[in-house]
């Protein structure tokens, strides 16, 4: 009950003192300058509150000389630029920025030229913070959304896709069935910024679907056919507003062969695929140990398979990405054995390396100890420290920590299915199986069974 007061008398403080200096702030701007700041005078800092916090918290900091325009301060939590809300010459509210590091330096300057710049000795304690909310969908709705729409309030009346990608722009493309027969597949570009969804193309195909994957050179997201005997290409063009785009076939150096004649899985023989960011050449798996590259600026494809097929890899390949350490190594999931494959693609080798094949389960851990049920597509996170994969039948995102190879569970309730938006250890998730990461570090998820997008923020 105390805490409750405490509480209480914190915020009723903190709304009255940001009232107060909009109105001096308002007062100032009225009769111009930077009314109380001295330029020959040191800024000084004496004290801020709280000491810990996480993104958008109400720091209040407290010193001399601040001067009272708001806009003319400069203040900072390490690197990250924090926005500051009002000043009254010895006191100023400001709000955390996201993501400034752990153990944040609060410092000060004045002006374009951060002139008469200080900082404080004590740290500000940052807390990072994982939240799972809805970008579209959260139930089944009564048809697909056409044309442009607003995003907000947009649902499905099919299940998203796998193998969903984010251009430069951080803009989300997601494919779906548009009817329960599956002989169209709908390409949707939905922005958060703009609030928009918009039907890029619609694809007549029977049986196969297409894929998604970015050009990490242009920033273009590229399409591609899951059967393999289809060698045709494409692109949506930003120049063209996003007009589909055909960009010819691939001209295969050597044949890509499949040798099962049954209808369905030659036809769904890639399930993905993803771009090296060294060569800068699009490379995916069969589900009969196939592995092939091509050139997207000219056509040009090579079959990489040995000799002898990758035999033990065979199943379906939901993710594709490469290790950001070693241009040479490739992970890809397979979601009939259970696991992760490493590929080294200068020694021709392939090994598990993560989960334990042919063994369904949930268990985080080393990689040789570690479970999953289904892992379907991969993400880089953008310092390259991590990959997360959806694993499918646990309702989960687990993390892969490159330095140390520890599996771990990022977000989701481990095998409960659900619909839950919040912290990342209570969300819950209904089979999700698309996986793509932004440059700010936030996770799109295609949450197949809840017909929505989902977006995990680390802030």
């Amino acid at each position: 009950m105390k805490n409750f007061y405490r509480k209480c008398r914190l915020h009723v403080w903190l709304a009255c003192l940001t009232a107060g200096l909009g109105l001096l702030s308002c007062s100032d701007d009225e009769g111009g300058g930077n009314s109380g700041y001295r330029p020959d005078q040191p800024i000084v800092l004496e004290s801020f509150y709280p000491k810990t916090g996480s993104i958008a918290t109400q720091v209040i900091i407290e010193g001399r000389n601040f001067g009272t325009d708001a806009k003319a301060l400069n203040v900072y939590f390490n690197e990250k630029r924090a926005a500051v809300i009002s000043s009254t010459g010895n006191r100023m509210l400001v709000l955390a920025p996201k993501l400034p590091g752990e153990e944040c330096v609060i410092s000060v300057s004045m002006g374009e030229n951060e002139e008469n710049k200080a900082q404080f000795d004590e740290i500000f304690e940052y807390i990072i913070q994982t939240n799972v909310s809805t970008v579209a969908g959260g139930e089944k709705g009564t048809d697909m959304p056409a044309g442009t729409s607003s995003l907000t309030g947009s649902y499905f009346a099919q299940k998203p896709e796998s193998g969903i990608a984010v251009d430069e722009n951080d803009n989300l493309y997601v494919r779906f069935k548009t009817d329960d027969d599956g002989g169209t597949h709908r390409v949707y570009m939905m922005s958060e910024e703009a609030n928009s969804i918009k039907v890029l193309n619609d694809f007549s195909i029977l049986v196969t679907g297409i894929l998604l994957g970015t050009d990490l050179a242009t920033g273009d997201v590229y399409w591609y056919h899951a059967n393999i005997g289809n060698k045709e290409y494409g692109y949506f063009d930003p120049a063209a507003d996003y007009a589909n785009t055909k960009m010819g076939d691939i001209k295969w150096d050597h044949d890509l062969f499949y040798t099962d004649g049954n209808f369905a899985p030659v036809w769904n023989a890639i399930q993905t695929f993803t771009m090296s960011p060294a060569d800068h050449k699009f490379y995916f798996y069969t589900n009969e140990g196939v592995v092939a590259r091509w050139d997207p600026a000219t056509g040009a494809g090579e079959n990489l398979t040995p000799s002898e097929r990758f035999i033990d890899s065979q199943g379906d390949i939901k993710g594709v990405v490469f290790d950001p350490r070693d241009p040479n190594i490739v992970y890809f999931s397979n979601k009939d054995h259970h696991c992760i494959y490493r590929h080294d693609i200068a020694a021709g080798t392939i090994e598990v390396w993560a989960g334990r094949k042919n063994t369904s389960g949930y268990l985080d851990g080393p990689l040789a100890e570690a479970q999953f049920n289904q892992p379907g597509q991969m993400a880089v996170d953008p310092e390259g420290e991590a990959i997360y994969v959806t694993d499918t039948e646990n309702h989960c995102i687990r993390k892969i920590t490159l330095s140390n190879g520890y599996v771990s569970t990022f977000a989701g309730t481990p095998k409960s299915s659900g619909y839950q938006n919040g912290p990342a250890d209570m969300a819950k998730f209904n089979k999700p199986i698309g996986l793509a990461i932004t440059s700010e570090g936030n996770l799109y998820v295609g949450d197949s069974e809840n017909y929505a997008i989902r977006r995990i923020a680390i802030e």
